[in-house]
């Protein structure tokens, strides 16, 4: 047994050499891990705060957006009230224009027939207010002894070509 002995001593040994450089490949490691930790840490509250700065931007682009968006909720329903304005302007003066061109061939003839009248001076006003460019359309004022027709017809004019 002696010999026995002796070769379970020889491979307790080598174990306990192998044992013994594993260690101290582990202690290499861990030595390693202890380093890159407080890197690590580092890291992670880098992260942390580059997180709360994300979220934060979030916030106020959401609170943005809101604002932006009530705004333009705003202006839309503005354009919508003054597209209805425009288009109820467009109809009077639609109708108003179809009449002033079914009285337009009768005074024609009647013109033609008459002796030349002098006309009155609103009526002057309005006949040139058709014959206007749009610049001058936009400069002239509405006097007071126009009908409400006419200084509508004006008006109308006036937004149709501004």
């Amino acid at each position: 047994m002696d010999r026995f002995q002796l070769g379970i001593e020889i491979a307790l040994s080598v174990l306990l050499l192998v044992t013994i450089f594993y260690s101290l490949y582990l202690g290499r490691a861990l030595s390693v891990l202890r380093r890159d930790r407080g890197q690590l840490d580092a890291l992670i509250s880098s992260l942390q705060s580059s997180s709360a700065q994300a979220q934060s931007g979030i916030d106020h682009l959401r609170q943005t957006t809101e604002l932006v968006g009530r705004a333009l909720g705003k202006t839309v329903e503005s354009g919508k009230s003054l597209k209805r304005d425009l288009a109820m302007l467009c109809d009077r003066s639609e109708t108003l224009a179809q009449q002033l061109e079914s009285l337009l061939p009768a005074g024609r003839v009647a013109a033609k027939a008459a002796p030349r009248v002098e006309e009155a001076p609103e009526e002057t006003s309005f006949r040139s207010a058709l014959r206007l460019r749009p610049d001058e359309v936009r400069t002239m004022k509405p006097s007071g002894s126009k009908s409400a027709a006419e200084r509508e017809l004006l008006r109308a004019l006036r937004q149709k070509q501004g």
